[in-house]
C-alpha cells in the first residue's frame, strides 16, 4: 500500500479574519440515494471503451479550500484508507483537527472509490478565510498581488459566502475580479459550489473565469450575478448528486482527470478546459432545459449535466484551428480550439465546417466558446494579465475588460439558423439536434482579437432513424427572440 503522508506549508501567515460570513454547504447525512453516479456523468462508458488507459488524475496536484467549523477544524481525514498515496500540505496550517464535511468532499474529488481521479499524488488544503485573505487582505487596501496558485491545476470550492450576509458588494467585487486575475495568472481551474436554494452565492458565482457548480436534483441556488457584471446567469453546469458540497467536487474531479490525459497541450488552458466541460454536458435529464439568443445556457441548470465521456471525446478529438476563408474540410465530430490572439482592436471571423454525410442526420450538435475577462487596473486602465500592477506600493482597484463575442451557425444554404449573442457573458452556447444532411458553418465573431476556447461534439444517425424538423422553426424562434426550448425525457427529482 502507498504511504499516506501529511505536512504543513510553514510559508503562509494567518491572516485576521473580518470579512463577512463564510459559510459551510451543508451536508446531510439523510439524502435519498441518486441514480448511480459513474453511470449519469459518462464514467462507466468512458471506462469500457478506454479499459485500463482511463485516465486516473496520476500526478495532477490539485487544491480545495474547506470553511472551518468553530472550533477552527477544516482538513479532510489524511488518514482515511481512500486517500491512499496522497501527500497532503496543510497551507493555513492551524487546523485543529478534522471535519467531515471536508473528507467527504475530498472523497468525491480524489478518494480511491468515489471519484473519477483516485491517482491525484498531492493535495493542499486552505482555510477559507486564509484562502479569502490571499486574495488580497481583509482591508483589500493592501494593494498586494494575489498569492501565487500556479502549482495547481484544479482548485475546488465546497463554501459560500451567501448573498444575505450583509457583505459589502464593493468588496465582493473587488474579491471576485481577483479570483479572475488568479485565472489568468496562474492557470489554475477554480471550481465553486452554489448555495442549496435560494439566490447565487458570493465571490466563485460573482466571478467570470471561475465554474459555478449545481446538482442535478433541485433544489439549488440559481440565478443573476448582482456585482462584478450583473445580470450573468449561474451556475454554470450541474452534477448528479443532492448538495452542491458533492457536486462541485463531482466537476473539479473531472477536470483533474482531463489534465492528467491532456496536461502540456493547448487543451489545459482554462479558456478550453471550462469549454470541453460545458460543451459535453447533457441535456438529457432536464425536461425544461432552454437557451435563447441572448442567453446562452439554462436559467436552472446552466449547459446542462457534466458528463466526462463526451468532454474527455472532445480533448482526444484534437485541435482544430478556426479558417478566415472558407475552410477546404470539415472538423471531427469532436473536437476543440485554443485560438491564442493578444487584445488588438478588430478580429476577423473565424470559420468551423460541421459535415453531415448524405443519408445520415447529425443527432446533437453542442458547441461551447469561453474566454477570460481580462482583470484591469482602474486607476491606470493597464490591462495587467502578469500582476506587476499588484505591488506593495500601489492600491489595487480592479476593473474588468471583457470582450464579446458571438457564434453563428449557418445551414447548408448559407442561412443563419442559431445565433448565441449574450451581451453580459463571457461564454456563448449552441445546442441543435437533427441536422439533416449537407455542410454547416459556425463562425466565431467578436468586437475585438482575444484568446478564446472552443469546444464541440457531435454525433451522426441514419436519417430514418430520425425524423428531421423543419429549419423554418428554428429560424422563427430565433426571430421571435423565444427561448430554443427542448422536449426531453423527464428523470424524477429527489426531494
Amino acid at each position: 500500500m502507498r504511504e499516506r503522508r501529511l505536512s504543513s506549508n510553514y510559508g503562509w501567515s494567518h491572516a485576521t479574519r473580518g470579512f463577512g460570513v463564510v459559510l459551510l454547504v451543508v451536508v446531510s447525512s439523510a439524502m435519498p440515494a441518486v441514480a448511480d453516479w459513474r453511470d449519469e456523468i459518462g464514467y462507466t462508458a468512458l471506462q469500457l471503451e478506454l479499459g485500463a488507459a482511463t485516465p486516473t488524475g496520476a500526478g495532477v496536484a490539485v487544491s480545495m479550500a474547506e470553511a472551518p467549523t468553530s472550533a477552527g477544524a477544516y482538513m479532510p481525514d489524511v488518514d482515511s484508507s481512500v486517500f491512499s498515496g496522497i501527500l497532503f500540505t496543510d497551507v493555513t496550517n492551524t487546523s485543529t483537527g478534522v471535519r467531515g464535511h471536508a473528507t467527504t468532499t475530498a472523497s468525491h474529488f480524489f478518494g480511491d472509490t468515489n471519484s473519477t481521479a483516485p491517482d491525484v499524488s498531492s493535495v493542499a488544503v486552505f482555510d477559507a478565510n486564509d484562502w479569502i485573505d490571499q486574495l488580497g487582505g481583509v482591508t483589500l487596501t493592501s494593494g498586494f498581488e494575489p498569492v501565487t496558485h500556479a502549482s495547481y491545476a484544479v482548485q475546488n470550492h465546497s463554501w459560500i459566502v451567501p448573498a444575505n450576509s450583509g457583505n459589502d458588494l464593493a468588496a465582493i467585487a473587488n474579491l471576485s475580479q481577483r479570483i479572475d486575475h488568479l485565472v489568468n495568472r496562474d492557470g489554475v481551474l477554480i471550481i465553486g459550489g452554489s448555495s442549496n436554494g435560494g439566490s447565487v452565492p458570493h465571490l466563485t458565482g460573482q466571478s467570470y473565469n471561475s465554474i459555478l457548480v449545481g446538482n442535478s436534483y433541485e433544489p439549488h441556488g440559481a440565478g443573476q450575478t448582482v456585482t462584478n457584471g450583473v445580470g450573468r446567469q449561474r451556475p454554470d453546469i450541474v452534477a448528479p448528486e443532492t448538495r452542491t458540497s458533492r457536486s462541485t467536487p463531482r466537476v473539479a474531479s473531472a477536470a483533474a482527470m482531463l489534465h492528467e490525459a491532456f496536461g502540456g497541450t493547448s487543451a489545459s488552458h482554462t479558456e478550453v478546459m471550462r469549454a470541453a466541460l460545458m460543451a459535453g454536458a447533457t441535456k438529457d435529464e432536464f425536461s425544461t432545459w432552454d437557451r435563447t439568443v441572448t442567453r446562452p445556457i439554462d436559467e436552472t441548470y446552466g449547459a446542462g449535466e457534466l458528463n466526462v465521456y463526451h468532454s474527455y471525446k472532445i480533448l482526444d478529438g484534437g485541435e482544430f484551428d478556426g479558417s478566415i476563408v472558407s475552410p477546404v474540410s470539415p472538423v471531427g465530430l469532436y473536437g476543440y480550439d485554443y485560438h491564442s490572439a493578444a487584445p488588438a482592436p478588430s478580429m476577423t471571423p473565424l470559420l468551423y465546417d460541421f459535415h453531415v454525410p448524405t443519408g445520415m442526420v447529425m443527432e446533437e450538435l453542442s458547441v461551447f466558446l469561453q474566454w477570460n475577462i481580462d482583470v484591469r487596473d482602474a486607476l491606470t486602465g493597464i490591462d495587467d494579465p502578469t500582476g506587476e500592477l499588484f505591488s506593495p506600493v500601489v492600491d489595487l482597484s480592479p476593473g474588468g475588460d471583457l470582450a464579446d463575442f458571438e457564434l453563428t451557425l449557418f445551414d447548408p444554404l448559407g442561412s443563419v439558423i442559431d445565433v448565441s449573442d449574450s451581451p453580459v457573458d463571457n461564454f456563448e452556447h449552441l445546442y441543435l439536434t437533427n441536422l439533416s444532411e449537407g455542410t454547416y458553418q459556425l463562425q466565431v465573431s467578436g468586437d475585438r482579437a482575444d484568446t478564446f476556447g472552443l469546444a464541440w461534439r457531435s454525433s451522426l444517425a441514419a436519417i430514418s432513424a430520425t425524423a428531421v424538423p423543419e429549419p423554418s422553426s428554428v429560424l422563427l424562434l430565433i426571430a421571435m427572440g423565444l427561448p430554443l426550448a427542448l422536449q426531453r425525457r423527464t428523470r424524477p427529482h429527489s426531494s
